[in-house]
């Protein structure tokens, strides 16, 4: 099957929205921009070592920005963060920003950057980061063009150390599909080196299930 079309984000237009929540393109632009400066915002906080002083400056920045934002709370129905599937990262900051090659119903190929945020030590990314990444993309395999459906299963093998803040290759296949379960694969590559390995169980979910 021919890969979905790849918008100049490097990610495929798939729309989870399905109703009239769906943003603007304007506020689309503008949560990603707000997304961005989170994404950098958890990268410097995670390097800095400010004084004392700077550091309840800028917990009251924060608690200023989070009150501005506090009284446009929305259910998870129409909520931004994590939907905006045309963006790398779906506008959200709680997993690396995947920025994908190509997708099809059986493939996703793409590059991540594992910021200063998701060190874990040594210049290596938190062993717990691998598993979040690869559900990230074996997920978005799985949803990609067919009904909705939830992780069951995800191993992950560490091969390698993952390197934080170099330029990161992966790769997301389907192994088989034997009726609601779909067994995925996945790789992380530094180069040629093999970094991490995953394979995925995910099950589609019946009419009603949440």
């Amino acid at each position: 099957m021919s890969a979905d079309k790849i918008d100049e984000s490097g990610v495929g237009d798939i729309n989870p929205w399905g109703g009239p929540d769906r943003p603007s393109p304007a506020l689309a632009a503008a949560y990603e921009r707000m997304t961005e400066s989170l994404r950098n915002f958890q990268n410097i906080v995670s390097a800095a070592r400010p004084t004392a002083a700077v550091a309840d400056e800028i917990s009251g920045i924060l608690d200023t920005a989070a009150g501005a934002l506090d009284e446009f709370a929305v259910d998870e129905s129409a909520q931004i963060a994590g939907r905006q599937t045309r963006y790398p990262g779906r506008s959200q900051a709680m997993s690396p920003v995947l920025r994908y090659k190509s997708q099809s119903m059986e493939e996703v190929t793409g590059s991540v950057e594992f910021g200063r945020f998701y060190l874990g030590g040594n210049g290596a990314a938190h062993g717990g980061a691998i598993p979040l990444f690869f559900d990230e993309v074996l997920g978005r395999l799985a949803g990609g063009g067919r009904p909705r459906c939830r992780t069951a299963y995800l191993h992950v093998n560490f091969r390698k150390i993952t390197p934080i803040e170099r330029p990161l290759t992966f790769t997301g296949k389907v192994d088989r599909i034997e009726g609601r379960k779909l067994f995925l694969v996945g790789t992380l590559n530094e180069g040629e080196d093999l970094l991490a390995d995953a394979q995925g169980l995910f099950v589609t979910l019946e009419p009603g299930q949440p």
